[in-house]
């Protein structure tokens, strides 16, 4: 399976995303290859089923239910692909962000890595949590966002966990267009405010005659 199977470009755009975000690739017992592991809350179950099916190539048993962090999880395959992309993504065991993010990262890249840690913030922008990366990793991820996908106005905020970017409302127009096609109907409401979500649901009821 591991010589005939080969990471295809729309596998490799969604790996790209969820490295950013919640993706992590691991090692097994043998060590000889990594392996991407997907785990998300089970209010997101439907994410995982959608990430599962674009790795099902490589994955040999269904996502399943973990009672203990209440979460759905798969594994795929060990794969020298997966080896060599983590060779870009981590360094000493940690997750970091690869010098070429900006010929990696596509919009439906873009979309993933912000269907895993972004959300919509009441001032109308959005935040997307960098976290896990150092302050200097956070400047060349905005920096890609602005060359890259032209997404100007982008500030960096601390956190009490490290530092996260935050997309103005000036430039929230222009980063939903991005990533808004490529998002699941289940993830939706990271994009949307609490209005427009509630003015849908209204105007569903009032069609339906709820």
């Amino acid at each position: 399976m591991r010589k005939t199977v080969h990471l295809t470009d729309y596998q490799r755009a969604i790996l790209v995303g969820t490295l950013l975000g919640d993706g992590s690739l691991i090692e097994t017992s043998s060590k000889n290859n990594l392996r991407l592991q997907i785990t998300h809350c089970a209010a997101q179950k439907s994410f995982v089923f959608w990430k599962y099916e674009a790795f099902k190539s490589l994955v040999l048993t269904l996502p399943k239910y973990q009672k203990q962090n209440d979460a759905w999880r798969f594994r795929t395959i060990s794969h020298p692909e997966l080896t060599e992309i983590g060779k870009l993504f981590y360094q000493n065991r940690q997750k970091i962000v690869p010098k070429d993010i900006a010929s990696l990262l596509s919009p439906i890249g873009l979309a993933v890595w912000f269907m895993d840690d972004g959300a919509y913030h009441r001032s109308g922008g959005y935040l997307i949590n960098t976290q896990c990366f150092t302050i200097a990793e956070c400047d060349i991820l905005r920096d890609v966002l602005r060359k890259k996908f032209n997404i100007e106005n982008i500030t960096r905020h601390k956190d009490h966990n490290g530092w996260r970017l935050y997309i103005q409302v000036s430039s929230a127009k222009k980063f939903r267009e991005i990533v808004e096609p490529f998002m699941l109907k289940d993830m939706m409401y990271k994009i949307k405010s609490p209005v427009e979500t509630t003015r849908k649901l209204l105007t569903f009821a009032v069609r339906m005659k709820i």
